[in-house]
């Protein structure tokens, strides 16, 4: 992809994490690295433009486009992840519609939940699993794309790693059946080893049970992890009732 087509490209996926129609975005080179943010980081940013959601592009399949939020809450897009923090959000694509709303309650996450909504429900029952609670998981995690892959490997809808997959039987990360089973087999397993600590369960399906065991059963210090558990744990409340 051209660079300036890459650069509408990411100002356009701002449109779906900004709450308002139009957005002040942000660019900075660190490290040789463009990134695209909402908000300017220190004094190196330089504006870009405002931008208007909905935009064509040229078509591209190989694109992919990676996201975090630091912790001052700025939302930082690049086509070239610098740490594990950053999760992949869109691959490929030719156009992008308009969105006003945060992905959270986005009609692209609305529509990719219902697409899923009847295999979380029954995996739910199966398992002994709130339905809201799988949903958060999976949310944050993928945004319900079952192709979704982080820098680090992570695969599918509840991205699991190779190592994860083999010891809760998913033989296929890709397939969406299996993984979201999986998913489900592996949060029972911490919960119980939790003792049904959902904010424990949570930290652990992020950074690990051995991080958390090794920080005396409690959130491991490390931000990355405290940000994923309070936005899983606010997703899931706000899913409950819903779902």
């Amino acid at each position: 992809m051209k660079k300036h087509h890459l650069i509408i490209y990411l100002l356009s996926l701002m449109c779906l994490i900004s709450p308002i129609t139009t957005a002040q975005i942000y660019s900075y080179v660190d490290n040789g690295v463009r990134t695209y943010t909402d908000k300017p980081p220190n004094n190196r940013a330089v504006k870009v433009r405002t931008i208007t959601p909905g935009v064509k592009l040229s078509s591209s399949s190989s694109v992919r486009i990676y996201k975090f939020v630091d912790s001052n809450g700025i939302t930082h897009l690049t086509d070239k992840p610098k740490h594990s923090g950053y999760k992949l959000i869109h691959q490929g694509g030719t156009y992008l519609p308009s969105f006003s709303s945060r992905v959270a309650g986005s009609p692209i996450i609305h529509k990719r939940r219902l697409r899923y909504k009847s295999l979380i429900q029954k995996v739910a029952n199966n398992t002994g699993l709130e339905a809201a609670f799988l949903h958060a998981i999976i949310q944050t995690e993928s945004a319900y794309n079952r192709k979704a892959i982080s820098p680090k490997g992570a695969v599918g809808l509840m991205q699991f790693m190779p190592a994860t997959a083999r010891r809760f039987g998913v033989k296929n990360r890709t397939n969406a059946s299996s993984n979201v089973y999986g998913g489900a087999r592996y949060l029972r397993f911490l919960l119980k080893l939790f003792r049904n600590n959902r904010q424990l369960a949570v930290a652990a399906y992020n950074a690990g049970e051995n991080a958390v065991k090794r920080y005396g059963n409690k959130i491991p210090p490390y931000r990355e992890t405290r940000n994923y558990v309070k936005k899983v744990m606010r997703l899931y409340r706000s899913l409950q009732g819903q779902i």
